[in-house]
């Protein structure tokens, strides 16, 4: 089969032939139709993750099961599946509570285990989801990523109906969604973002701020109750600020994994606490699913084709896109 291969950090993956996976025992094979291109398979290929090289990239897919091995459950060839990012072990405290994302045997596909910027890939059966009719391989490759991980940010940071919530990087593939995902939980949005992708934006959103200092205006319009903080350290100041007393921040993104800088009295008065978000789990990936199944999320993203893929992990830092990128590698 035909897979992307990193072998050195910062050195585009090559495009090679390699060994087609096999089920076996607890592990499907799945033929990947679309994969997600995310600013973690970034700081991966740039050696900001935890690595172990060589190995083919990816973490964000969906597909057809295409062969099971034995003890799998509830999966049959030809289903239709997405995949979480990681695998699990499903019997440690964590994973029996449903906070799979905490599990310390967990693996994530691309770095610790081969990914999915290939034709098939070896996956365990219960890191599988079935993608529900009418929902697309492409929205559904990069929904346990992008938007499990949402769902579960508007759930620690108590978004309801009735909250008014900031949303930053909201022109990018994480942002356009989270803005989607906060209004389906009933609460009005104010999203951050560029000029450049301020009309793109504004379909979704109750109201767009583009300005650095992006608190004054969110406080103009009566301050925000909860955030969700999809770019990290670049805008986490702005973003306390324009919460209320007693706000609640769900920490999603880390876009510069140098130390952020942030005024510890700024939190103490006003008592705003920082929740950190790794991962969604498996319920909030059937979660994501279910809400573009009815329509409560309308995927946004670009496609390309899968021999593109070097020059889009190049380009991730530029964010010129709205949305996500899916790579579409099978029919």
């Amino acid at each position: 089969m035909k897979a992307f291969v990193l072998r050195a950090f910062g050195e585009q993956p090559s495009l090679e032939e390699v060994e087609k996976p096999r089920a076996t025992r607890g592990r499907v094979v799945v033929r990947v139709v679309a994969a997600g291109v995310c600013y973690r398979d970034y700081l991966a290929y740039k050696g900001f993750q935890r690595v172990k090289l060589p190995i083919v990239p990816g973490h964000e897919f969906a597909g057809v099961v295409e062969e099971v091995g034995e003890g799998v459950e509830g999966l049959k060839v030809g289903d239709a599946v997405a995949g979480m990012m990681y695998e699990f072990c499903g019997e440690c405290e964590h994973c029996r509570s449903g906070r799979e994302y905490l599990c310390r045997n967990r693996k994530v596909l691309g770095e610790e285990i081969p990914g999915v910027f290939a034709e098939y890939v070896s996956v365990d059966y219960k890191a599988l989801v079935k993608i529900p009719p009418g929902v697309s391989f492409e929205a559904a490759s990069y929904a346990a990523c992008v938007l499990s991980t949402l769902v579960r940010a508007a759930r620690v940071a108590e978004v309801g109906p009735g909250k008014v919530v900031v949303v930053t990087g909201a022109g990018g593939g994480v942002g356009i969604h989270a803005v989607q995902v906060a209004k389906a939980y009933g609460a009005k949005v104010v999203a951050v973002t560029s000029p450049a992708k301020a009309e793109a934006v504004s379909k979704f959103a109750d109201h767009v701020v583009t300005t650095a200092t992006f608190s004054e205006e969110v406080k103009k319009l009566g301050g925000a109750d909860a955030a969700i903080e999809n770019v990290g350290g670049p805008t986490l100041e702005q973003t306390v600020r324009s919460l209320n007393w007693g706000g609640k921040v769900a920490l999603v993104g880390n876009v510069d994994p140098k130390p952020a800088s942030l005024p510890l009295g700024l939190l103490i008065l006003k008592q705003v606490e920082i929740l950190p978000v790794l991962q969604g789990s498996k319920r909030d990936l059937e979660a994501a699913l279910q809400m573009l199944a009815s329509g409560a999320v309308k995927p946004v993203y670009t496609l390309y084709h899968f021999s593109e893929l070097p020059k889009l992990l190049e380009e991730t830092p530029k964010a010129s896109h709205i949305g996500r990128r899916v790579v579409k590698i099978g029919g």
